[in-house]
């Protein structure tokens, strides 16, 4: 199945504006949800449908996946209290928010989730999996919890009872 209608949180960010713009290039319609919908259309221009509010996506239609890379920028290693709270809420609470809206009848075939490679930590000369626990930094934290919420998806996912 080739999506041609996708949503995408985090879409002005670094990954998600790549992602935007190629798949417009590709002629494939594209909502994007961020905090400000102003700079989502000066960004991508009229190609963009922008939201705010998942209230916003009620005559959206279906989607064909949903790609979820919302999150305020990390890039600023100095995490006040204040910050760390902006960058989980930024993350965890807009996915569960996702899961909330997909819950509530907006299950796209497709959802995919990103996170962080950082979920590991610096374990040394450790060979890491899947499965491997998270260290117990703010880093390696948050990377898990964002893990966790977004798994809940899987009891709403498409062909699912």
């Amino acid at each position: 199945m080739n999506p041609t209608s996708i949503l995408i949180t985090g879409g002005t960010g670094f990954l998600g504006s790549a992602l935007t713009r190629r798949l417009l290039a590709k002629q494939v319609a594209v909502t994007v949800f961020g905090r400000d919908a102003e700079k989502i259309r000066k960004q991508f221009g009229p190609g963009v449908r922008a939201a705010t509010r998942f209230a916003d996506l009620a005559d959206a239609g279906a989607f064909d996946a949903v790609v979820n890379l919302a999150g305020a920028g990390i890039f600023d290693r100095y995490w006040t209290g204040p910050r760390k709270q902006i960058l989980r809420n930024s993350r965890i609470e807009l996915t569960r928010e996702l899961v909330a809206w997909i819950a509530a009848g907006n299950k796209p075939p497709v959802l995919v989730s990103g996170s962080a490679i950082g979920v590991y930590g610096d374990q040394g000369d450790s060979v890491l999996s899947e499965t491997s626990p998270a260290n117990a930094d703010f880093a390696q934290q948050l990377c898990a919890d964002w893990e966790a919420a977004a798994l809940a998806a899987a009891d709403h996912a498409a062909g699912s009872a």
